[in-house]
């Protein structure tokens, strides 16, 4: 037994979080898109003495893996220079205040509106992506993204970003979403770039990765200072997240966000979005279902 778990049950609890990272990496989604169903209903069937997990502990779980995850895939997005600093930094002031504040108001919130919250989030979310992509315009092939956060600027870079009232407006929305239920601030991000500011897709990926694992981080430590700060207040005194299962997995998504970033690098824009699409309507669609049928 290892952290309380069979060899055959650890195999496939491994097996399974290096495949989830490794998709949810190359497609620039967040971890809890898949991690957070799998931890509620598909780890428990198939792996002996996994807990039974709320959906708060199941998304706290999901935030604290993908910051492991995503720390390894921002590495390789911005070897490939694939991160665009001032795009990151312009958005960032939006998204993480709102991650940090939403994740507050996620404690206030039963468990069963949190799971209808992101089902109807990931549907929504595919329906918009399928809307931008099909109206999207070419990006900008001379484009030229300050790679080094603290070097001098150059005269070469094309960093032009500059949000208007609509694009803040979208920044804060996936900010809420991202602290609310763990989710939408990739996939808002990147087709916010791609779509409406014509970033090239290796460029916007790239940066909506470090954009996503920012943002995460601010909503993660917003939720372990409930937790060991002011459980009571939050009525939080129940939520336990299953740290034996963190530290599993941890060390197995810092190999995968490198194999993610990897297996982007190669993938096409159109490949990347109807990738997407289909993922978020089969997890959507997967999460009303049980939610509803319970």
């Amino acid at each position: 037994m290892i952290f309380g778990f069979g060899l055959l049950g650890l195999f496939v609890m491994v097996t399974l979080s290096l495949a989830i990272c490794t998709t949810v990496c190359a497609l620039s989604m967040e971890a809890a898109v898949l991690f957070t169903p799998a931890f509620l209903f598909l780890f428990p069937t198939l792996i002996l003495g996994f807990p039974q997990i709320s959906p708060n502990e199941a998304i706290g779980l999901a935030l604290t893996i993908e910051i492991f995850g995503y720390t390894s895939s921002v590495a390789g997005y911005w070897f490939r220079r694939q991160i665009d600093f001032t795009i990151a930094g312009k958005a960032l002031v939006f998204t993480m205040p709102l991650a940090a504040l939403a994740r507050l108001v996620s404690y206030f919130m039963p468990a069963r509106g949190l799971l209808l919250a992101f089902g109807f989030v990931l549907i929504g979310l595919a329906v918009i992506l399928y809307r931008a992509h099909r109206r999207s315009k070419a990006s900008r092939m001379d484009y030229h993204p300050k790679i080094y956060l603290f070097k001098s600027s150059n005269p070469r870079h094309s960093s032009a970003f500059h949000p208007g009232k609509l694009d803040r407006l979208i920044l804060f929305v996936a900010g809420a979403f991202a602290g609310l239920v763990g989710i939408a601030i990739g996939e808002i991000s990147n087709t916010l770039l791609t779509v409406r500011k014509q970033i090239p897709v290796k460029i916007s990926i790239g940066t909506s990765a470090l954009i996503l694992h920012l943002t995460i981080l601010s909503a993660l430590v917003t939720n372990l200072l409930i937790l060991n700060v002011a459980p009571a207040a939050f009525q939080a005194e129940q939520i336990v997240i299953p740290w034996r299962v963190a530290a599993i997995i941890a060390p197995v998504v810092v190999v995968g966000g490198q194999i993610g970033a990897l297996i982007n690098n190669r993938l096409k824009g159109p490949t990347i979005a109807w990738a997407l699409i289909v993922a978020y309507m089969l997890v959507g669609f997967l999460v009303l279902g049980r939610t509803l049928l319970r």
